[in-house]
């Protein structure tokens, strides 16, 4: 008497699949400083920007949130006053 073939074996290949899928890390791509052009501005773009007199918050374009670069140290500075608050904000390099 034949016994039908077991369902669950045309799933190995695919399980086996999927745990590899799984079991291999995702990369991110790595940017080198090496390979990495020094940005011409810095700006503080955030919640934060409206506080400080911008027109808009998150606007990278506002001058009144650029940073200066100084070559002393080689770091991007500023300095604001702000009232006591939570704010959220990026670094936008080169205006983006």
């Amino acid at each position: 008497m034949n016994r039908p073939r077991h369902r669950w074996l045309t799933l190995i290949p695919m399980v086996t699949l999927l745990i590899a899928a799984l079991a291999s890390p995702l990369r991110a791509p790595v940017a080198l400083a090496a390979n990495t052009p020094n940005p011409t501005s810095v700006t503080i773009a955030g919640s934060l920007q409206s506080e400080l007199g911008c027109s808009d918050d998150w606007d990278p374009g506002c001058a009144t949130s650029h940073l200066a670069y100084d070559t002393g140290d080689d770091v991007w500075q500023g300095t604001f006053a702000l009232p006591a608050a939570s704010f959220e904000y990026k670094a936008a390099l080169n205006g983006n």
